[in-house]
């Protein structure tokens, strides 16, 4: 990364998870009429803002290019791939410069990219590798830090039950959980897995539900036990799961992305593993994209700055950014 870029994306980091929903739904409220930034426009899709992380993703890219002189028009789908397609048609009718997608998967925006090959916009991503069709895309998926953690632990203290919160229309969620099987299986580990699909809206109250259940089926002492949850949001519905069956046996969870509602889950060792991604230097990131490609034509990918966090480094990472649980 080049001067200019790697300030962006130290800049980013100033965006406080989660902070910014607010003035994201104002900007969504817009109807995509922005002010006058610029003949440059960026059509940006959103996922679902009531998730922090996606918020996050959205909220930096729109500062990112809204600082660089664009007019950013962006809407909230609340996860539908349905409604994402016909905010993204209207963009392509409005034949902005480019296309930001956050977390649908590809296939799942067949649509509106048949449009926009045909209107010749490139698209972007935001949380899938790099793939045919992509002008660009910034990796949020990550599977193999935490996974691997999870695997050894697995393996080491014996488990024999497991239970997964998964989000499968979602491409990180998906990609992720397809590395842990994977490896679950590579290891030739003997578990029982219990695998639970949660919504989005309402993934913390559900996740919540469905780790109570799976505690009442599994009392302690009955087995070795490990959670297995797809993203912050999840955790937290986990960890409220734990509270509320008032369970105090070892019921390690591993996870990604961070937010400050598992700050002490993590503190305690109750969130084994963590993978923070930054999302708030995502922005930055897709917007080197965006000007590389609308300079040379070449798709790129990249990979989100990542760390794992544990009990043993997370009030240093705190201490280190704490803009990120003010």
């Amino acid at each position: 990364m080049n001067t200019s870029r790697h300030a962006r994306a130290l800049a980013g980091l100033a965006v406080i998870a989660g902070v910014a929903l607010t003035a994201a739904g104002c900007a969504a409220d817009n109807g995509g009429e922005g002010g006058d930034s610029g003949d440059k426009v960026l059509g940006l899709i959103a996922f679902d803002m009531t998730s922090q992380a996606d918020a996050q993703f959205d909220n930096s890219t729109n500062e990112a290019f809204t600082d660089a002189g664009w007019e950013v028009l962006t809407q909230d789908p609340k996860g539908d791939a349905g409604q994402a397609n016909s905010i993204c048609s209207q963009y392509v009718t409005r034949q902005v410069t480019a296309l930001v997608v956050t977390t649908f998967a590809m296939d799942q925006m067949a649509q509106c990219l048949s449009q926009a090959k045909a209107a010749n916009i490139p698209a972007f991503f935001i949380g899938s590798p790099l793939l045919d069709g992509m002008a660009g895309a910034v990796d949020v998926t990550a599977p193999q830090p935490i996974n691997d953690v999870f695997v050894d632990y697995l393996t080491e203290h014996k488990v024999t039950e497991l239970l997964t919160l998964d989000y499968t229309p979602g491409t990180p969620c998906r990609l992720r959980a397809e590395y842990r099987d994977k490896a679950i299986a590579d290891a030739g580990l003997d578990i029982n897995v219990t695998k639970h699909e949660f919504p989005i809206p309402g993934q913390v109250v559900d996740s919540q539900n469905a780790t109570a259940a799976w505690l009442a089926a599994h009392p302690e002492g009955s087995g070795t036990f490990a959670i297995w949850s797809c993203f912050a949001d999840s955790t937290a519905g986990a960890v409220a799961g734990i509270q509320q069956a008032g369970r105090t046996d070892e019921l390690p969870i591993f996870t990604w992305d961070f937010n400050k509602s598992i700050l002490d889950a993590i503190r305690t060792g109750q969130v084994a593993a963590d993978l923070f991604i930054n999302g708030a230097g995502v922005g930055a990131q897709v917007l080197d994209l965006v000007e590389g490609y609308l300079a040379d034509g070449e798709p790129q990918g990249v990979v989100a700055d990542n760390v794992v966090l544990n009990k043993d480094n997370i009030d240093q990472f705190v201490e280190e950014h704490p803009e990120l649980v003010g």
